[in-house]
């Protein structure tokens, strides 16, 4: 990997994409005429020459103000102690380099706009003004302009004294040609590998990942940095402690990234991810470096970065709209001020996240919860410890949007409100948190209008399973996943029918306009729900067929059956009301909430007296038992 000049140390390579490039281009730089009369990215006049070079065309102007290309300096101000940055451009031809600076309001000061010559060095401050983003321009004067090479680079006095280096830990469970796939990415950037003792595959599943030709290739390119460890289906929170666990025990590593196994990594966001903790070490604030999701069915669209939890009703903020979806392909980077903003991160998916080996030592690993919630729980552990999660822009991966999984709708509600109200006992301070306990309410109602009785079935054994204690955790991890499939399979709206079986059916019922015109309809429904019988003939044909992603409660604010389609277009399901079910289902919530209510503070304090075991590497190692 390029280090500087001696004094310095680079910590963020200027990279085009390696494949694909029309697809994701609009990451990686702008131009002046971006789109076309379709309102496609385009980009005239630019052509990548491989991974590091692009040429411009006379009389045009590409810009390095993009998503991946840009300098983040707002969070290295905020995060460690390095005061300056030195960009680094190496041109051949005819042509001008122009420096920028935005603020945290998004408005761009130019800082140098100086002819073309083989070797530029600009040293940009972090400290004093309002500098959110560094950026920079190309322009061409004559045909054979282009840009051989760039790199940010910091001062080595001001970063840790020993570059740091980082195992990655990934957990598969039945995707052996993703699984396959990430590793051939990792390794054929010899640069990133630079930086990565080692590469732990914990296989969970039953199709292995080592009958992949693929695996084969990346095993020979890999050698001795490739560790395979095959055990059982302990879930994310076991196949990543397990990851945890073995940097902690071969002390290799200063850091263990988790790494989806179905995600599409940039290996340039490994070396920055790295290079990044490493500073905020030097400056004695270590923290969490997490990576951004960038939708693998729509390349250009960012679905989150800096996620922020919402401690009032225990939930993920969704209020930031502009947060989430945003593509880079429609508002660039350097056109959207609120990705020139320095952001506030409460947790950080674990697609992409690296963590210090030493916080592992300190907190624990990832408690046992199977899936969902865990790396929320973990984040907000390490915040109480004093560590702070960084997502920081310009580090991300590729991973398929949650559009398509919708988890409420699946045997996985389960274990989402579970451990959402474990994460709760345990981060929410000593009062009884009624806002959490509302929320939760709340969430049963919205299946039962939507005729989901599976979905708030298991919430209620996720609540049940709450009321017996963290002592039974580790066991669950082994058996709770099938036990509660079990459990939804009994319920109509978890199976699948041939939808081909019914004659054509009207579409569903649209969402009303209008906060009041919806209130009213709401109240009719509930009413209509507790107190008319469905019809019989309910059960003999369903009435409307409902499209993947237009299932809401007013669905069947006069319906008693329909087809459901799933999120992701694979099955069908038939929903059909039952009022029997709805008063039982509803009885059991309230009484279940006013229980949570009351006996809180008990919990709590029992759940935090467990938590720190539960984490630990001993009660990690029995659960692995004759896995080791």
């Amino acid at each position: 990997m390029s280090q500087g000049d001696g004094s310095t140390r680079v910590v963020a390579r200027v990279v085009l994409p390696r494949a694909d490039a029309g697809a994701v281009l609009p990451l990686y730089l702008d131009s002046e005429d971006r789109t076309d009369e379709s309102g496609e990215f385009v980009a005239p006049g630019v052509e990548a020459l491989g991974r590091r070079s692009v040429r411009v065309d006379r009389g045009r102007t590409v810009s390095f103000g993009s998503y991946f290309n840009h300098f983040p300096a707002g969070y290295w101000s905020r995060h460690t102690s390095v005061d300056r940055v030195i960009l680094s451009v190496r041109t051949a031809g005819g042509g001008r380099v122009a420096v920028y600076r935005s603020d945290s309001r998004g408005v761009a000061t130019l800082l140098a706009d100086e002819p073309g010559r083989p070797e530029y060095r600009f040293e940009l401050p972090l400290s004093g003004a309002d500098v959110s983003v560094y950026w920079f321009d190309l322009t061409a004067t004559d045909d054979s302009f282009a840009l051989v090479a760039a790199d940010w680079s910091v001062p080595v006095s001001q970063t840790t004294p020993r570059r740091g280096t980082a195992t990655v830990g990934m957990a598969t469970f039945n995707r052996p040609a993703d699984c396959a796939a990430q590793l051939i990415a990792l390794a054929g950037d010899e640069e990133a590998l630079e930086v990565l003792d080692r590469i732990i595959v914990v296989d969970q599943g039953t199709d292995p990942v080592t009958a992949q030709p693929g695996f084969v290739e990346a095993g020979l390119r890999l050698r001795d940095r490739l560790t395979l460890i095959a055990q059982e289906n302990l879930g994310g929170s076991g196949g990543f402690s397990r990851a945890m666990f073995e940097t902690v025990t071969r002390g290799e590593s200063d850091y263990v990234l988790l790494l989806d196994d179905d995600a599409i990594s940039e290996p340039e966001a490994v070396i920055r991810a790295v290079a990044f903790a490493d500073a905020a070490r030097g400056a004695h604030r270590p923290v969490i470096v997490g990576g951004g999701m960038l939708h693998l069915d729509d390349r250009t669209r960012l679905y989150a970065q800096a996620e922020q939890w919402n401690s009032r009703i225990g939930w993920v903020d969704l209020s930031r709209s502009e947060a989430y979806d945003h593509d880079f392909a429609r508002s660039s980077f350097r056109r959207s001020p609120y990705w020139h903003r320095t952001h506030r991160a409460d947790f950080n998916g674990w697609w992409f996240c690296l963590v210090p080996a030493e916080i592992l030592r300190r907190a624990g690993l990832a408690l046992p919860l199977f899936l969902k919630g865990d790396d929320v729980e973990f984040a907000r552990r390490a915040s109480e410890a004093g560590v702070a999660t960084v997502s920081l822009p310009g580090v991300a991966v590729w991973h398929l949007g949650w559009g398509g999984k919708a988890p409420t709708r699946t045997w996985e509600a389960y274990f989402l409100h579970r451990n959402r109200l474990i994460g709760e006992l345990l981060h929410a301070g000593r009062r009884r948190p009624l806002g959490v306990i509302l929320h939760s309410l709340l969430g049963d109602l919205k299946p039962l209008l939507m005729l989901q009785y599976s979905a708030v079935r298991l919430r209620a054994q996720a609540m049940d399973d709450v009321f017996a204690g963290p002592a039974q955790l580790p066991g669950w991890l082994r058996d709770r996943p099938a036990e509660i499939r079990r459990m939804r399979d009994r319920f109509p709206d978890a199976g699948a029918v041939d939808a081909g079986r019914f004659p054509p059916l009207q579409d569903a019922p649209v969402a009303p306009h209008g906060r009041l015109r919806a209130a009213r309809l709401l109240a009719r429904t509930w009413a209509r729900h507790i107190l008319v019988p469905e019809s019989a003939s309910s059960r003999r044909s369903p009435e409307v067929r409902v499209g993947p992603h237009d299932l809401g409660w007013w669905t069947f604010a006069g319906v008693d059956s329909a087809l459901v389609d799933a999120p992701d277009g694979t099955s069908t399901s038939w929903y059909r009301r039952s009022r029997s079910m709805t008063l039982e289902a509803l009885g059991g919530s309230l009484r279940r909430h006013v229980r949570l209510w009351w006996k809180w503070p008990g919990l709590a304090r029992t759940y935090r007296g467990a938590a720190p075991d539960l984490a630990s590497m001993t009660s990690w190692a029995r659960v692995f038992g004759d896995d080791r």
